[in-house]
C-alpha cells in the first residue's frame, strides 16, 4: 500500500479529522466553561490601601460583624464601617500587637486620621499608584460586592431572617484578604431560597400565615396574610405656639449661607432665636450655657459648596448617573 493509494489517503484523511474533532471539542468546552464564569467576580479581591483583616478581627479576636456593619440588621446596605468605629478602637495606645505588619497597618490608619488624607503610594498605602489625594479623613475602601443596579438586595431581610454571614459571603473569619466567595447569580439566590427554612423565615409554619416573617412573591399567601387597616381620623390641630409669618427683604435675604463666609450666620439663626421650649411651654432663648455650648460646636460644622468638596467626591455630583450608583453614601463616613 502506497501514499498515493487510495486507502491510504481515506486513512490519513480520516485521521486528521478525528484529530481536529477533538481539537474542535476542547476549544468548544473551554469556551462553554469560560462564557458561564467570565462575567461573575467570583474571586475578586481587591488591594485595599489599608491592610485589614477579616482572619484576625473577625476570627481571631470574634468581634461580631454587626459591630463594624452597623446597617447590616437594619436596612438594605450592610454599611462601609466609618472611622469613628476604626479609632474607636485604634487610637494610639488603646490596641497594640506584637506583630510588627500589623502594628504598621495601624500606624498607617491613625496617620490618615491625624493628617486627614493619604496618597496611594504601593509602600505605605497599598495599591497601584494613581497620584489621586484622597481627603476626608477616612479610609477610601475599594468595594468587593456589588449587584446589578436592577437587583433589590436587603441585608435587613436575611440578617433577620437568620441568615449567617458565611452563607453569602463565605468563611470570612478566615480570609486574610477579603474577597467575592459567591458568584451571586439569581439562580444561587434561588438555589438558597428553595433548598432552605430561609424562606419563610426561622419560625415559618406552612399552616399558620401571619408567621411568615419574610418577603414572599406567592399570591395566595399575601392575600391570606392581608388585614383590614383600622380606620383613622385625620383631625387638623392647631399650633400650641403659633408665630407671625417673618417678614423678609428679599435684598438682605442671603439664606441659606454659601461656604464658610455664611458660618456665623447660620450659627446666628440656629442659637439665637427663640425656639427653645421653656418648662411654661413659651418659647424662650437658649440657656446661655447651651448656646454658648452650640456656639463652640457649630464652628467646626462645615458648610459646603460643590467646588468645597474633594476631587474624588465632586465627581459624583457633577454626574446624576455616578451619584446614583455612588459606592456609598455620605453618612457612611461622615456621621
Amino acid at each position: 500500500m502506497t501514499d498515493s493509494d487510495p486507502l491510504s489517503v481515506i486513512l490519513r484523511l480520516t485521521k486528521r479529522f478525528w484529530v481536529a474533532m477533538v481539537v474542535l471539542l476542547v476549544l468548544v468546552g473551554w469556551f462553554i466553561y469560560w462564557f458561564q464564569t467570565a462575567f461573575y467576580d467570583t474571586g475578586y479581591a481587591p488591594e485595599q490601601p489599608i491592610a485589614f483583616y477579616h482572619k484576625v478581627h473577625a476570627g481571631e479576636l470574634g468581634i461580631d460583624c454587626k459591630y463594624c456593619h452597623f446597617n447590616a440588621d437594619r436596612g438594605k446596605h450592610a454599611g462601609v464601617p466609618p472611622m469613628s468605629v476604626c479609632m474607636g478602637c485604634h487610637r494610639p495606645n488603646n490596641v497594640t500587637t506584637p506583630n510588627p505588619d500589623y502594628q504598621k497597618e495601624i500606624a498607617n490608619l491613625v496617620a490618615i486620621a491625624d493628617t486627614g488624607s493619604y496618597t496611594i503610594d504601593g509602600v505605605k498605602y497599598h495599591g497601584i499608584p494613581d497620584g489621586i489625594e484622597y481627603e476626608g479623613g477616612v479610609v477610601h475602601w475599594k468595594r468587593v460586592h456589588k449587584l446589578p443596579d436592577h437587583v433589590y438586595f436587603s441585608h435587613q431581610w436575611h440578617v433577620r431572617a437568620g441568615v449567617a454571614c458565611q452563607t453569602c459571603h463565605g468563611p470570612v473569619q478566615e480570609m486574610t484578604v477579603l474577597r467575592q466567595y459567591s458568584n451571586l447569580t439569581m439562580s444561587w439566590c434561588l438555589d438558597c431560597h428553595r433548598k432552605s427554612n430561609y424562606v419563610g423565615g426561622r419560625r415559618y409554619l406552612a399552616s399558620a400565615p401571619s408567621t411568615f416573617t419574610v418577603g414572599t412573591a406567592d399570591r395566595d399567601l399575601t392575600v391570606r396574610r392581608d388585614q383590614p387597616d383600622a380606620i383613622v381620623q385625620f383631625i387638623t390641630q392647631a399650633d400650641p405656639h403659633p408665630q407671625p409669618p417673618a417678614v423678609v427683604d428679599p435684598a438682605e435675604d442671603t439664606y441659606p449661607p454659601q461656604g464658610e463666609a455664611g458660618r456665623q450666620q447660620l450659627i446666628d439663626t440656629v442659637v439665637d432665636e427663640p425656639h427653645y421650649v421653656d418648662a411654661q411651654g413659651t418659647r424662650a432663648p437658649l440657656p446661655p450655657q447651651l448656646a454658648a455650648a452650640m456656639r463652640a460646636q457649630l464652628q467646626n460644622l462645615p458648610i459646603w459648596r460643590l467646588a468645597d468638596l474633594p476631587e474624588t467626591h465632586r465627581k459624583y455630583y457633577q454626574d446624576p448617573a455616578a451619584f446614583q450608583n455612588a459606592l456609598t453614601q455620605c453618612s457612611t463616613c461622615h456621621q
